[in-house]
């Protein structure tokens, strides 16, 4: 077994222990991304504000101020990425409805082929790492990262005992 995916020894402190627990899931889930990422992937090219927008772009167009809201960057770094990947092709401000000064970022076709190339290298390599479990450890897995997903969500209502 890889030192990475090896159990930490708890302590017998409740903050220790979640704190190495906390260390070994961020090893995890870092060997996991490294494992599902194609070094092919074109996207890989793309400075990680670039690639945020475009996958909230591959999701919906928007404004520039709702789209910076959603990512969680000022208007006038919204109004920078848009440039320069508007520079590459692979968005382009467009007008919407009948305010002129209103204009809403999309994926050019480039930016849409790009967007869903990478989609489909992440499905593919995703499909082949379940494809060696068994359907109950698939089960598992996925259940488990539901949960983690849950609980990390910012308006969680803690469980009651």
């Amino acid at each position: 077994m890889n030192k990475l995916m090896e159990p930490v020894e708890t302590g017998t402190n409740s903050t220790e222990r979640a704190s190495e627990q906390a260390t070994e899931l961020r090893g995890i889930l870092m060997a996991l991304g490294r494992n599902l990422l194609s070094v092919d992937d074109l996207t890989l090219d793309l400075p990680i504000r670039q690639l945020r927008i475009c996958l909230v772009l591959s999701a919906h167009s928007g404004s520039m101020s709702e789209i910076s809201r959603e990512v969680g960057i000022s208007l006038s770094a919204m109004t920078q990425v848009a440039d320069r990947l508007e520079r590459a092709g692979l968005v382009e401000r467009v007008f919407q409805g009948t305010d002129r000064r209103v204009r809403h970022l999309q994926l050019t076709e480039r930016g849409r082929q790009l967007m869903r190339g990478h989609q489909e290298t992440q499905l593919a390599r995703m499909a082949n790492l379940l494809e060696r479990l068994t359907k109950s450890q698939a089960r598992e897995a996925l259940d488990a990262l539901k949960v983690l997903v849950q609980a990390s969500q910012p308006n969680r209502q803690e469980a009651t005992d």
